[in-house]
C-alpha cells in the first residue's frame, strides 16, 4: 500500500471513529438512544471508503474508544465487548463487499445488516446465560427495538455514499 493511500485511510478510520463516538451522545441526549443503532450509522459510510483491515479496526476501535470517553456502551454487562466484535465485522463485511464483490450500495448494507443480525444473536447465545436472560426473549427484544435503526441504516448510508462520491467525482475532474 503506498503512503499516501495509507495516510487517506488513516484520516478516514479517524473521522469515521470520531464520529462514532459523537453521533451516539447527541442521539441520547435527545433520548433517541439505541433505538436508532447511531454508532452504526458513520461507520457503514466509513466502511465503503476503507479497505477490510482498515474497516475492521475501526469498527473495532469506536466502541471502546466511547467507553472510555463516554462511558457507552457499558463494559458490564459487556455490550462495549459485544459491540467491538459485531461492529468490527459489520464494517469489515461493508468494505469486503464493496471491493471485491462490486455490489450496488444498497444491496451492500442490506446484506451487511442480515450479516450483523447473525453476528449479534450469535454473540447473544454465547453471552445471555452467563446472565441468566432467555436468548430468545432478548433477541425478539433487539430486533423490533433496533427495526427503526435499520430502515434508518438502509436509508441514509447509501444515499450518503453516493452524495460522497458525488463530492469525490467533482473534486477530482476539476
Amino acid at each position: 500500500m503506498n503512503d499516501e493511500l495509507h495516510i487517506t485511510q488513516i484520516i478516514i478510520s479517524a473521522i469515521t471513529a470520531a464520529c462514532a463516538v459523537v453521533i451516539p451522545v447527541l442521539f441520547h441526549l435527545l433520548g433517541l438512544g439505541s433505538i436508532f443503532l447511531p454508532m452504526f450509522i458513520p461507520l457503514s459510510i466509513g466502511a465503503y471508503f476503507l479497505t477490510p483491515a482498515f474497516a475492521f479496526l475501526t469498527g473495532t476501535i469506536a466502541p471502546i474508544t466511547s467507553t472510555v470517553l463516554t462511558g457507552m456502551p457499558p463494559l458490564y454487562p459487556p455490550i462495549a465487548i459485544i459491540m467491538m466484535i459485531e461492529l468490527s465485522l459489520f464494517c469489515f463485511f461493508i468494505s469486503l463487499l464493496k471491493q471485491k464483490f462490486y455490489l450496488n450500495n444498497y444491496l451492500i448494507i442490506v446484506f451487511a445488516i442480515i450479516f450483523d443480525r447473525i453476528i449479534l444473536y450469535v454473540l447473544y447465545a454465547i453471552v445471555l446465560p452467563y446472565f441468566n436472560v432467555s436468548f430468545a426473549m432478548f433477541s425478539l427484544y433487539d430486533l423490533f427495538k433496533s427495526f427503526p435503526g435499520i430502515i434508518l441504516l438502509i436509508l441514509i448510508t447509501p444515499t450518503a455514499v453516493n452524495g460522497i462520491n458525488v463530492i469525490i467525482q467533482k473534486k477530482a475532474g476539476r
